[in-house]
């Protein structure tokens, strides 16, 4: 029900912004207050709290986010508030996000590497996944010592293996089966 509910809002909101020729600056308008709300969690819980009423919500939402977005963000907020959608606002923005992606032919793609990549290696790498997938890559470097190694690709719900840890996994799986 709830990916129900954020589909059919970030949809709306999509198509407002192809519209209205918005698209660009509700993407970052969404990003703006997803990362506020990150930043400051309780006005999620001031958005959510059922006792806070919706005209101190509206009130609340144009003195926080009013400078920061546009108007039509603001209004899209307003409308959240009247139908009690506030505590969907955030999986809303990863659907918006998904939406314009596919419509940008934007591919997100997650790097996890032992130590950070340079600026030409990731490059390099955008590059060659862009030609390889026919798509415009977002990359993202993420750092986990565990890997030892190379590098693991998280590509939408895929997973490509690169590192010597998976490697040396692969390795004591096939010598664990194998029978003298």
């Amino acid at each position: 029900m709830a990916k129900l509910i954020s589909n059919r809002y970030a949809y709306a909101l999509f198509e407002a912004g192809l519209e209205l020729n918005k698209l660009d600056e509700f993407k970052k308008d969404l990003e703006a207050i997803v990362h506020t709300l990150d930043m400051e969690p309780q006005i999620q819980d001031i958005l959510s709290h059922p006792k806070i009423s919706k005209d101190e919500k509206k009130d609340f939402v144009s003195n926080v986010f009013g400078k920061m977005v546009c108007q039509e963000m603001i209004n899209f907020l307003y409308v959240i508030i009247d139908k009690r959608r506030e505590s969907y606002l955030m999986s809303i923005a990863n659907e918006f996000k998904k939406l314009f992606n596919e419509h940008e032919n934007i591919l997100e793609v997650t790097a996890i590497t032992a130590v950070p990549m340079d600026k030409k290696v990731q490059d390099r790498l955008e590059i060659v996944l862009g030609n390889k997938m026919d798509k415009r890559i977002n990359l993202r470097n993420i750092v986990d010592k565990d890997i030892i190694g190379g590098v693991l690709l998280r590509i939408e719900n895929k997973i490509i293996d690169g590192t010597v840890k998976g490697q040396l996994e692969s390795m004591r799986k096939t010598i664990k089966n194998v029978s003298l």
